[in-house]
């Protein structure tokens, strides 16, 4: 079934709150790193807002909607030289102001819908849901609505920073060091307009177990293959084009997993894996994918390279069984050079 469409109502709503945050830029003296929390009435799940655009850039209040993507982001910040496209693993929804031409025709309805008008360069409110892997997209209701309670919560809470350098230093470094957030909760699960606040310290959610879509005649036939001394780097990409499969369909970016030889740079596998219907979908099917380039290339190595500690615990469960050692290594020239290569087959074609 698909998600409800926001009401009109909804939108009126939003797009209020949208001017009152553009009219009180709080960028000007917010962090991008000061992430403040809230409590949804609806289900009490927690919520972390980022407010953007300290750097003059992209201006936008960004809502991590799970405790994972809080930390994902905070890990982001810990790490300069993370990849960008680890942002699009994250599931958030966003208010930003663009220009004109950002907006698509969807956009422009609703607006010339409520009679409202924009003028300028990064003023036109845009609202957009994010999730892990899949291209920016229209908010359904539900979104829209947790949005609204968003910015309700930026127009409350940071206007007292503003003249508080101290106070916003302690509040990003609480966040940072200490993973401690100020937290509004509503007084009462009714619709109250009243809010609390506390300091919480929020804990870092156990990595999820990832069961691999293989079966054990793959393994066995991967034990049968002669072992080599050549060590393996594998990586997993997300590619920044995205594809779409019909025209109502919400365009994905398709991961590609590569496996290439660490003497000489040979191209030992190369799979594209959609994120349909999610992400997890990419990291149920690495290991099989691996195990299948392995087999069609007869060979078993004694050592995998690998990039990042989430691809490791993706392929670290199967290759034990084969008596393969999986390494994690921050740089890989060779799937460095591979993805480059087919970044520049893609532009041409």
């Amino acid at each position: 079934m698909s998600a409800e469409k926001p009401t009109i109502e909804q939108w009126r709503r939003a797009y209020r709150l949208a001017s009152e945050v553009y009219d009180l830029a709080p960028w000007v003296w917010m962090y991008d790193n000061a992430h403040l929390g809230f409590v949804d009435p609806k289900d009490a799940s927690p919520h972390f807002i980022s407010i953007m655009g300290q750097e003059g850039e992209h201006f936008a209040v960004a809502v991590y909607r799970r405790v994972e993507d809080l930390f994902h982001i905070l890990d982001m910040i810990d790490d300069p030289g993370a990849n960008a496209d680890a942002i699009l693993e994250t599931s958030q929804l966003q208010l930003s102001f663009e220009d004109r031409d950002y907006l698509v025709p969807a956009d422009m309805r609703i607006i010339k819908q409520l009679k409202l008008r924009f003028r300028g360069k990064q003023a036109w409110p845009c609202f957009r849901s994010f999730l892990p892997g899949q291209f920016p997209w229209q908010v359904d209701s539900d979104e829209l609505r947790l949005l609204i309670l968003a910015l309700e919560q930026v127009l409350a809470v940071a206007p007292r920073f503003k003249d508080d350098v101290d106070g916003l230093n302690r509040l990003t470094n609480l966040g940072m060091d200490e993973h401690v957030f100020l937290m509004r909760t509503p007084v009462s699960q009714a619709g109250s307009s009243e809010w609390q606040e506390s300091m919480v310290k929020i804990a870092r959610p156990a990595v999820p177990e990832i069961v691999s879509d293989l079966n054990e005649d793959l393994l066995e036939r991967v034990r049968r293959l002669p072992v080599v001394k050549n060590e393996l780097e594998v990586d997993i990409r997300m590619l920044p084009n995205p594809v779409q499969d019909g025209r109502a369909e919400r365009p994905f970016f398709p991961s590609v997993l590569l496996v290439v030889e660490r003497d000489g740079g040979t191209v030992i596998g190369c799979e594209m894996m959609a994120p349909v219907p999610t992400l997890a979908t990419v990291h149920r099917r690495a290991a099989g994918v691996l195990l299948a380039a392995l087999v069609k290339r007869n060979l078993r190595p004694e050592v995998l390279r690998v990039r990042t500690a989430q691809i490791a615990s993706l392929l670290r469960g199967p290759c034990e069984k084969l008596d393969i050692r999986v390494t994690v290594h921050p740089s890989l020239p060779r799937t460095e050079d591979a993805f480059t290569s087919l970044l520049r087959f893609s532009a041409r074609n």
